[in-house]
């Protein structure tokens, strides 16, 4: 018996001994990539503060760094900064160049994910003046993507977002809740967007009743994140969408134009909306 629990004993102890031997700890993190992320989040903490300048000469650091010992992955998050704050800046030209340099990449393995936001990034700065130019973006970036990447249920939600304002509502339908299904749970201002995206289409469709609940869920996320002007945008679709009772609809423009007023944009607020006097439907 005594033999049988010894036998146990070691058993176990090897066991143990082999899980142990198993697991490893990640090798430290070299002095370059300490800089190079050092570089990145100064970088960062100025581009919030609208010291633009600052910010690219940080990521121009953090890049050259990051390709000191090519890390691909910092050397596409750092370009994706770059062309942030050009775009920032006005250097539209250069802002692309920097997303094209992460999404024709062939020689440096980026991953998926940062070649779709590179995509992403590019329809975004694009829809304003090339809807054409950023409907391609966009297919490009979905392709990218595959059929799951962290940025997917954004790529669907610009996509909803041209699709409606192209005159397309079922189509922007369609992409918003496909966006809806695709977004991470804890991404909540994105799945606002589709909610709205998915409202502003059942309005165009005529079929607002259909858009209250949503609105009312995005309005909940909204408020939970203090996001003023989403809020706004959130009442004032409720007002549209409630359009056929008309002192309903005048509540849901008062709570807007309250909230924008409060929130320093009472201009947004200042006329109407021609829905107020809407016939009932």
């Amino acid at each position: 018996m005594k033999g049988m629990r010894r036998l146990m004993t070691c058993g176990l102890l090897a066991v143990v001994m082999g899980l142990l031997g198993g697991c490893s700890t990640p090798p430290p993190r070299s002095a370059a990539d300490i800089r190079a992320q050092g570089f990145n989040t100064q970088g960062l903490d100025r581009y919030k503060a609208g010291d633009l300048p600052r910010a690219l000469g940080y990521f121009e650091q953090a890049l050259v760094v990051a390709r000191s010992i090519e890390d691909e992955d910092a050397i596409a998050a750092t370009r994706l900064n770059l062309a942030m704050v050009h775009l920032g800046m006005g250097h539209q030209d250069e802002g692309l160049n920097q997303l094209d340099l992460v999404m024709d990449e062939r020689r440096l393995a980026f991953s998926p994910d940062r070649r779709a936001e590179a995509a992403l990034r590019r329809a975004m700065a694009l829809q304003a003046s090339d809807r054409a130019g950023a409907g391609q973006s966009l297919d490009r970036a979905l392709v990218l993507c595959g059929n799951s990447c962290s940025v997917r249920g954004k790529i669907l939600n610009l996509k909803a977002w041209l699709a409606l304002d192209a005159g397309s509502p079922a189509v922007g339908l369609r992409y918003a809740q496909q966006a809806q299904s695709a977004l991470a749970k804890n991404d909540l201002l994105e799945k606002a967007n589709a909610l709205r995206l998915q409202s502003s289409a059942h309005i165009a469709l005529k079929t607002p009743a259909a858009a209250v609940p949503l609105l009312q869920e995005a309005l909940k996320i909204d408020k939970a994140a203090g996001a003023s002007s989403k809020i706004h945008q959130d009442l004032l679709l409720l007002g549209q969408a409630s359009a056929d009772k008309p002192e309903l609809a005048r509540d849901y423009w008062t709570r807007a134009r309250d909230v924008a007023m409060a929130a320093g944009n009472g201009a947004e607020s200042e006329k109407e909306p021609p829905w107020l006097a809407a016939p009932s439907q």
